[in-house]
């Protein structure tokens, strides 16, 4: 299929905007990638007049969350663009990136433009691709519209056409980096100009109350207040953009909150960095409440717990603030120090204490592999919160060296070792080697009797009216088994159902099922369901075996992507975008002797068909039950 075409060039030119999801770890829906960036973007170009020549539009977030690769390149095409922007994030880079060469591939002339936390001057292995054309590095709003005016300006006849004549000029925008049209695409020398932010917030607007958006397509509202961080943590991209905070009006806030009740919404995520950052940080709290009567939806926010007292945490609850996220990080003196971050551990306690004695829910973040920190200072920052009882939830983070931070910087001269590709975990420091970031992991776990990113129960009912293609259901023992569905017609998150009498004798078909589907769209969340429900006890031993499962997982992880490598350093059961699901006879569990079940459940997830409500109760972790 070819989509090159003769364009009419006194048409708009057609830009679309795209933010891909969190990958999700299983097949149900995912929730919370509202393309904010994006809608910004749209808005404030339209406000410097550029939509008299631009059809500016947004992707939709239904549709980029649910479309498998090939489904999303056919759907994006299908708009005709002349321009694509992504944004990009750690999570979604290496897919964009997928994603922008099929685009190239099927349409050459497209103009491919690259934004968001992972576009920086230092992420080489990004700015070394060849299938984009600009990027723009920081705050985008300014640099995006600028980028469509120089374009606008190019000579009709080189309208429809890839710009490269206009490299020179895009060197002058502050923000935006143009590779040459020859010689080697990221040169370190071509570092664009600074971009000085957005000086004046109000003049940009909101894109819900611009229409933009609609808060209850997912009933949640993504609000931004604020600009900028007081606070320089050299983990962090933030601080990068800002020289200082910038601030949304408060009737500018009030309107959107407004908006936010009348679409029925039931979350507020706060999207600033740091909410008790700013000055007028009660009387904030105080708008906040009056535009949530009757607390129609709950609020949730990061903030620093030393900034909050009895008085803020009162007014945090009659807001309706049901739970805050609260960085710690560590309470190790030399990895505060080196992460640019000082704790004050008194006033920490009497913040997060206040909050809880309020009814908030306090998750408190800690980072392991930081700097300075040593097996001992971790467990130390363990035991004070544990012994403390200063949280309700916690969440335990391996250090990932981003893009753009301080650390990246200087990484070479505190001696860091990390992944050069997302998610850019350390994998040792001085004082930290790789085992004792995974056994300091082990022991998080057990610490807070908690399991970090545990899985979903399986998804085996599928609606296949609508939308793409969800499950490729193969009968291993057929003569002929079943064509799966079109590459292009595909779900992000898809399942390959495999049933046979023996599943072991059709090891290498079903390994071979597995490489297909993830050959035709690499960025599959793919559940494999091996379907066992036929046989004895003794001949479902024979039937799946922990070997089979192993080779079939192997199959899978061949091309791992981002959630494979995110949870490759985490302790426990295997994870990530890859999933294996036993189906065995509700009335066989009685039967298989445990020692058979353990060793299939280190890998697979155990779903037992027809089991009694009454049994789920005693099912271990990795089991599940299923009507069947």
């Amino acid at each position: 299929m070819s989509y090159n075409r003769t364009m009419d060039p006194t048409q708009r030119r057609t830009a679309v905007l795209v933010q891909l999801p969190i990958p999700p770890l299983g097949p149900a829906a995912v929730r919370g990638n509202v393309p904010l960036a994006g809608a910004y973007l749209k808005l404030w170009a339209e406000k410097q007049g550029l939509g008299r020549d631009y059809d500016i539009q947004v992707f939709p977030g239904r549709e980029a969350n649910a479309l498998g690769d090939h489904a999303l390149v056919a759907a994006l095409l299908a708009r005709d663009p002349w321009m694509l922007g992504f944004t990009c994030y750690v999570w979604n880079i290496e897919r964009t990136l997928w994603v922008a060469a099929e685009l190239k591939r099927l349409r050459p002339d497209l103009v491919i433009v690259l934004g968001g936390p992972e576009i920086t001057p230092d992420n080489a292995w990004v700015l070394d691709t060849p299938h984009y054309d600009h990027a723009v590095i920081g705050e985008g709003e300014q640099t995006f519209a600028a980028l469509l005016e120089m374009l606008r300006d190019t000579p009709k006849a080189d309208r429809w056409s890839l710009p490269l004549a206009a490299s020179a000029g895009a060197s002058h925008i502050p923000g935006l980096y143009t590779p040459a049209p020859t010689g080697p695409r990221y040169d370190p020398a071509r570092r664009p100009l600074p971009r000085t932010p957005l000086q004046d917030l109000n003049q940009l607007g909101s894109p819900y109350l611009a229409g933009l958006l609609d808060p209850g397509e997912e009933q949640m509202l993504l609000l931004e207040t604020t600009r900028g961080c007081v606070f320089k943590c050299k983990f962090c991209y933030y601080p990068k953009s800002y020289d200082k905070q910038y601030y949304i009006a408060h009737d500018e806030i009030r309107a959107g909150l407004r908006l936010a009740r009348e679409r029925g919404v039931k979350e507020v995520f706060l999207l600033d960095p740091t909410l008790n950052q700013r000055r007028d940080f009660a009387e904030f709290l105080t708008l906040l409440a009056e535009e949530n009567p009757g607390h129609g939806f709950s609020y949730f926010g990061e903030l620093r717990g030393e900034g909050v007292t009895p008085q803020t945490a009162r007014l945090l609850r009659e807001a309706n603030f049901s739970e805050v996220e609260v960085g710690l990080q560590s309470i190790d003196p030399d990895a505060m120090r080196m992460m640019d971050r000082k704790n004050n551990l008194k006033a920490f306690e009497r913040g997060v204490r206040a909050m809880r004695e309020e009814g908030i829910r306090v998750k408190v973040d800690l980072i392991v592999g930081l700097p300075g920190d040593t097996r001992e200072s971790v467990r130390r920052s363990f035991h004070y919160l544990r012994d403390g009882d200063l949280y309700s939830d916690v969440q335990v983070f391996n250090l990932a060296i981003l893009p753009g931070t301080a650390f990246r910087q200087e990484a070479p001269e505190l001696g860091i070792r990390f992944q050069p590709r997302p998610p850019y975990y350390v994998l040792e420091t001085p004082t930290l080697k790789r085992t004792d970031l995974f056994e300091l992991m082990r022991e998080a776990q057990e610490s807070f009797d908690v399991e970090f990113d545990a899985q979903t129960p399986p998804v085996l009912d599928f609606d296949t009216a609508d939308g793409p293609a969800r499950v490729w259901k193969v009968d291993l023992d057929a003569i002929k088994p079943a064509v799966p569905p079109h590459p292009a017609r595909r779900a992000q998150a898809f399942t390959l159902w495999l049933t046979a009498a023996h599943l072991a004798r059709h090891a290498d078909l079903a390994a071979r099922c597995i490489k297909q589907v993830l050959a035709e769209n690499p960025y599959t969340t793919l559940q494999v369901v091996l379907d066992a429900t036929t046989g004895d006890p003794a001949a479902l031993r024979e039937s799946v075996t922990p070997a089979l499962l192993e080779s079939l997982l192997a199959a899978a992880l061949e091309r791992p992507t981002y959630l494979d490598k995110y949870y490759a350093l985490q302790p426990g059961r295997t994870n990530g975008a890859k999933r294996l699901v036993l189906i065995l006879p509700g009335s066989h569990r009685d039967a298989l002797d445990t020692d058979w079940v353990d060793a299939i459940g280190a890998t697979a997830s155990l779903v037992w068909r027809g089991l009694p409500e009454c049994a789920a109760a005693e099912l271990e972790t990795f089991e599940y039950a299923w009507p069947g």
